[in-house]
């Protein structure tokens, strides 16, 4: 178990170096030097005969050289171009989600690079790669491709080498017999559930062979809500749920000891290959296997052993899985299970039969939630009230949905009739779940506002830990294991703390649906983005940090802007402009007609070099992807006391899918007397509250707009008094919600019905 942990946190620390932009290189030194001291402690423990000691001597030595492995791998020099055209030689390996926050929607598959060819020369390779395709042209699993496309950065914490996003695809080689046989069951379910309802068949596809492809957009929020977003997809639980029907067919039909487990060895090892290399499914089969050893053998090792065996062989085998959000879910709620689950079917067992069954329901769900807590509430997205009843609701239908749906899959490869039938008999149930998770989640008070982030994990990790420890304290003074039991539980607890507080997770459901306009939280400075139709941005600012930019552009799915609007030459708004850049077309720009300050002026002129760029002129309309733009201001120089690049910031009013809202960079006071005096009230929904909201405001104007929502993009603890007092309580007594990005992290706007989520939970 210490081992479990070990490898857990080497690898972890070795993805977050690269990460955070060490040297490949230097953090494969660091971790050969590492392994070399590991190899020590096992030497030394072997001397000693310390079995222990050499164990994790042994287990540490094998995940710092997989580390050191994975960081030469995941940072291949060919794929570190980006913004390059490539042409690619690449094995589909699986995995395959739909990316629907942004446009049109995307497939991202991960694949196994074996050739890149660019412009700078031809490589051979093996690197992982994300390949970012349209959901028509989803490549078979097993498959050799040969794209063309634009290279985008990787991710370490991900597993990524680098993010593909491809223009051309070829199959130039067929999937094996394995690939064959995974994609011809999932394209035989999807036909088997032609005709279905929607929201049910997404789930059959989901909860049966892992694919999330066709879910709509309504239902995964609905089941993030509901506390059930773990049923959308294939999970641990499913692969326990084929393992066991296998050994129970098997032992109905009076199979001996051998051949029943040979049977649910095949069958797992058949359900891996359908569903793809997921991390909860992973973790499930390394257990599951030492589960089916234990029936062969005799061993009574308990299930917390089984799942540190399961750590230490994924993270050994796949170091990336260290930073993953789906493993450590996976870990923490199983985790959960096996220490909370038994004492409080003890605390509130009683009876038998149904009662008993109810009693091991509820202490299953609970235990997973307790246990999950801490990465549940570093979302931001508040903690689900509804989580509990949702999960007892929902538990009946899910073993049914699993097994008739793998079933129809493979039988609709040489039956399709009767795969057909036994699609539709999956079906009600599948239609319950999406039942309960559209009813849980319109609950009131579905949801209880937690902070997000570290903080939030913190806390509820204080929490978690309060809930087990009432719940193990009156175990049995016999129950020799509780305290060792307990001490692992809570460094795992730690272990998942510092993936929270390390790993930021890639979307984790943000944006959320229906957003049309997002206030990235770039520090002081300004970042806006509106939202087009057809998969185009408008980008207003780019805020002072090229990362902090390009991170809120990437977690919205932003892949082409339409146009780039520098309301002033700033360096708060102008910095970040490289961020935009990296990986992205920009098609054109807008900026200040005031060239101040000309060292600034003179930046941005070198970066869009190449990209059309005009300075903007009042009363300009424009009309991109559905956006409408009107230029407000300037209409002169204001020279004085006051900033004259901040007054000749350009005012714009926008309209995105009937929201209207009044864009006013950082004109101060004179400058917002004259726009105020010189046009008749715009009567919007949205204001961004000019100069970060600074002392310097006309008092009329918060009246004057109208405006419901007031955003004010803002550092935390800036050495300017941002956002002043005054400036919020004129605001707040014109009527307006206050959203500040200081607090709330990105801010978005929501359509129909209009509203603001943010991503952290306090608004201000």
């Amino acid at each position: 178990m210490p081992g479990a942990l070990g490898a857990w946190m080497v690898a972890l620390l070795g993805a977050l170096l690269l990460a955070w932009g060490i040297d490949a290189a230097v953090v494969v030194r660091l971790q050969l030097a590492a392994s070399l001291a590991a190899v020590g402690l096992l030497v030394f423990s072997v001397i000693r005969h310390r079995p222990a000691g050499a164990a994790l001597g042994a287990v540490l030595a094998a995940a710092l050289l997989s580390s050191a492995a994975y960081a030469a791998t995941v940072t291949a020099e060919p794929l570190a171009d980006t913004g390059a055209r490539v042409s690619m030689e690449a094995t589909v390996i699986g995995d395959m989600r739909l990316r629907q926050g942004f446009g049109e929607p995307r497939l991202d598959v991960r694949a196994h690079a074996l050739t890149v060819s660019s412009a700078r020369g031809d490589w051979d390779i093996g690197a992982p790669v994300m390949l970012r395709v349209s959901p028509q042209e989803q490549p078979p699993i097993g498959a050799r491709l040969r794209v063309i496309g634009t290279v985008r950065e990787g991710d370490p914490l991900r597993g990524l080498a680098a993010i593909i996003d491809v223009q051309r695809a070829a199959v130039i080689s067929p999937p094996g017999p394995l690939g064959s046989m995974a994609d011809s069951v999932r394209r035989s379910l999807r036909a088997s559930l032609a005709g279905s309802p929607e929201r049910a068949a997404a789930l059959v596809e989901g909860l049966a062979v892992g694919d999330e492809t066709a879910q709509p957009e309504e239902l995964a929020e609905q089941m993030r809500v509901s506390g059930l977003s773990h049923l959308t997809a294939v999970s641990g639980g499913n692969t326990s749920i084929v393992v066991g029907a296998v050994l129970l067919v098997a032992t109905v039909i009076g199979l001996g000891l051998y051949a029943r487990v040979a049977a649910a060895g095949l069958a797992l090892c058949a359900f891996v290959v359908i569903v793809g290399p997921q991390p909860s499914v992973l973790r499930a089969s390394v257990m599951a296997v030492v589960a089916l050893a234990a029936i062969i053998t005799g061993s009574r090792r308990t299930g917390l052993h089984a799942l540190a065996f399961a750590v230490v062989v994924l993270i050994v085998l796949s170091p990336a899985l260290a930073a993953s959000w789906g493993f450590a879910l996976s870990v923490a709620a199983t985790g959960g299970l096996i220490m909370l689950a038994a004492p409080l079917v003890t605390r509130w067992g009683g009876g038998g039969g149904v009662q008993r069954s109810l009693v091991l329901a509820l202490a299953l769900t609970v235990g997973a939630q307790i246990a999950t807590l801490p990465l549940i509430a570093a979302f931001g997205d508040g903690l689900s009230l509804v989580a509990v009843p949702a999960n007892l609701l929902a538990a009946p239908a899910v073993a049914p949905v699993t097994v008739l749906g793998l079933l129809a899959a493979v039988l609709g490869t040489v039956a399709p009739g009767p795969a057909a039938w036994l699609a539709r008999c999956a079906e009600p149930f599948a239609a319950w779940i999406a039942w309960v998770a559209g009813w849980t989640s319109g609950w009131p008070a579905a949801t209880l506002p937690w902070p997000g982030g570290l903080p939030g994990a913190a806390l509820a990790g204080l929490v978690a830990a309060g809930l087990a420890y009432a719940i193990r304290r009156h175990r049995g003074r016999h129950e020799r294991t509780g305290r060792p039991r307990t001490l692992v539980l809570g460094a795992i607890a730690l272990a998942v703390v510092a993936v929270l507080a390390l790993r930021i997770p890639d979307r984790a459901g943000w944006p959320p649906p229906g957003w049309i306009a997002l206030a990235c939280d770039v520090g002081q400075g300004d970042a806006l983005v509106l939202r087009g139709q057809t998969g185009g941005a408008v980008v207003v600012d780019a805020g002072p940090d090229p990362e902090a930019i390009d991170r809120c552009l990437g977690d919205a799915g932003v892949e082409r802007v339409d146009l780039l609007v520098l309301t002033h030459h700033h360096a708060d708004h102008v910095d970040g402009v490289p961020g935009v850049l990296k990986g992205r077309r920009i098609t054109e720009a807008l900026v200040s007609p005031l060239r101040e300050p000309i060292e600034q002026a003179d930046k941005v002129d070198e970066w869009l070099a190449g990209i059309p760029t005009s300075p903007a002129s009042t009363d300009q309309r424009l009309e991109v992807d559905g956006i409408a733009l009107s230029v407000l201001w300037p209409s002169r120089v204001i020279r004085g006391p006051e900033s004259a690049p901040n007054n000749a910031s350009v005012v714009m009013l926008a309209e995105v899918s009937g929201v209207r809202l009044l864009l006013l960079g950082d004109v101060e006071v004179a400058a917002q007397v004259a726009l105020r005096t010189s046009i008749a009230a715009p009567g919007v929904d949205i204001v961004k509250v000019a100069h970060h909201g600074s002392r310097f405001q006309d008092p009329a104007l918060a009246a004057w707009t109208s405006g419901r929502i007031a955003i004010v993009s803002v550092g935390e603890g800036n050495r300017y008094g941002h956002p002043a007092p005054e400036t919020l309580r004129a605001w707040e007594h014109a009527g307006a919600l206050v959203a500040r990005t200081d607090l709330a992290g990105d801010v978005a706007i929501v359509a129909d019905p209009l509203g603001v989520v943010t991503r952290r939970t306090t608004t201000g």
